[in-house]
């Protein structure tokens, strides 16, 4: 009996890499006799119709199926996978879902390494550890000094992206909570499932530039840490309680030294008590809206994708069925 598997794919407007990617996958699913393998792309409200591309006539050999689900509007990367994991688990039936990017740096070949391991362990995820990375320094410095934050922010370290396979089980109950909405890595770490790590090298992209700039990797690395966003906030509470406590023992010691010898400058304890009042006052402030806000995010209903995602959907293509 052959095992099922779906490939979910986030497009924004890169068709044509899109097309080399089905034809990269078709010959993967040739050979892998034992598993059929479906297509879902997720199109991110893109200004381009994939019915004019090439896409548009591309008769696999090989794989089981291809869909193109379109959103009513462009939601982002991480929104679209949401959108994506949920029309397929919702939708379909599979045994697992691989998520990857259609710009070809991540390598087709490595599904067949994802689906060995899934059959070795069926119930952890598989994430795609990158062991190379071929991006300028300037970008490689600044990718370690985002995970160096995140691991000092959150305690948790972050090695992978999105490209990965998910078996059923636990794509269903990452559905269902918030955090993938905004970080389907991030999400997978904090939701504590079983992984496990093949490792991988960064292909080349079948056509144009990287999107991944500075200012998106900027915007990639708040959507991690947002899911840590209460944790962030308790630990700027402690951060904060922590400082007004050495500004007031520093008050003190100021207060001890005017007072209690002749070591004190004239006009030196004044000014120093009033820099340590200022600062003894916006971390009592501080703290006060961290303990505000991390009360209202509790308060404040979630985001569910399992809930949403129907809402952002406008219509499942079928490009092609076996």
């Amino acid at each position: 009996m052959q095992r099922q598997v779906m490939i979910v794919v986030p497009v924004y407007n890169d068709w044509p890499s899109y097309t080399k990617l089905v034809e990269a996958l078709d010959a993967v699913a040739g050979e892998l006799p034992d598993w059929r393998i479906d297509l879902l792309a997720v199109d991110d409200g893109s200004s381009d119709d994939f019915r004019k591309s090439a896409l548009a006539g591309t008769k696999p050999a090989h794989l089981a199926s291809s869909r193109v689900v379109e959103l009513v509007c462009n939601l982002g990367h991480q929104r679209a996978i949401a959108v994506g994991m949920v029309t397929a688990l919702e939708r379909f039936e599979q045994d697992a879902l691989i998520v990857m990017d259609a710009d070809g740096e991540e390598d087709p070949a490595y599904v067949k390494e994802m689906l060995a391991a899934h059959v070795d362990d069926p119930e952890r995820v598989i994430t795609a550890e990158r062991g190379q990375r071929s991006e300028g320094l300037v970008f490689r410095s600044f990718y370690q000094i985002y995970k160096g934050l995140f691991r000092a922010l959150t305690g948790q370290s972050i090695s992978f992206g999105n490209f990965g396979l998910l078996p059923r089980t636990q794509a269903k109950r990452l559905i269902h909570r918030p955090e993938t909405w905004s970080n389907l890595a991030a999400s997978i770490i904090r939701s504590r499932v079983p992984t496990k790590s093949v490792w991988t090298k960064r292909a080349v992209r079948y056509q144009g530039q990287s999107k991944m700039n500075f200012m998106s990797l900027i915007l990639h690395g708040l959507g991690a840490m947002s899911v840590y966003s209460d944790v962030l906030f308790v630990r700027l509470l402690l951060s904060s309680v922590g400082l007004a406590l050495l500004a007031l023992c520093g008050i003190i010691a100021v207060v001890g030294i005017r007072i209690g010898t002749e070591l004190a400058i004239p006009g030196w304890a004044s000014t120093m008590v009033a820099a340590l009042a200022i600062m003894l006052v916006q971390s009592i402030a501080v703290s006060f809206g961290g303990i505000f806000i991390v009360l209202q995010s509790r308060s404040t209903p979630s985001i569910i994708p399992s809930a949403v995602a129907p809402q952002y959907l406008a219509t499942v293509h079928e490009l092609h069925r076996r």
